[in-house]
């Protein structure tokens, strides 16, 4: 099996697709990639898990990037007034929820039959520590920057 480490092209691709397909974005381009996340972003985690082993994937973004894709994702514009924090965090859970979908089905050759598990909305970035490592994509639409997370146990990737 694949390094999950190696899944960071994937996940950008799948995020592209989602992004472009649903969310109301022209363009998304890969800007840099990085071992640990802007400290001042929030998004959703979600855990895959394989009989190999378990990874999570993330989507997280500064208020305003959180903002407008959600309101993307419900065919609304900037203009619109701000969400809630409740429907924000529906909004962002259903985006990486969507994006997990494309995900699984891009590494399935690679990882096996992964399972979704349940996406969670969070404020700050994830930390890698001495048994999990993090990988981040972060991209940018216009306006908009956002960190693409990939987080796994160390032994069953880079890091």
């Amino acid at each position: 099996m694949s390094a999950y480490g190696e899944f960071l092209p994937d996940l950008e691709a799948a995020f592209q697709d989602v992004a472009i397909s649903a969310l109301g974005q022209a363009e998304v381009v890969t800007a840099q990639r990085l071992d640990t996340p802007p400290p001042q972003y929030q998004g959703a985690y979600l855990g895959l898990v394989a009989l190999q082993g378990a990874l999570q994937i993330g989507i997280a973004s500064d208020e305003a990037g959180c903002q407008i894709l959600s309101k993307g994702l419900m065919g609304m514009t900037d203009a619109d007034p701000p969400l809630p924090d409740g429907e924000l965090a529906d909004a962002f859970c259903e985006i990486v929820n969507i994006v997990a979908g494309g995900f699984k089905a891009k590494v399935r050759e690679r990882s096996g039959n992964l399972q979704l598990g349940l996406p969670v909305f969070f404020r700050g970035p994830a930390q890698p520590t001495e048994h999990t490592a993090v990988k981040v994509a972060v991209v940018k639409m216009g306006p908009v920057s956002a960190a693409l997370l990939l987080v796994f146990p160390r032994g069953n990737g880079q890091g």
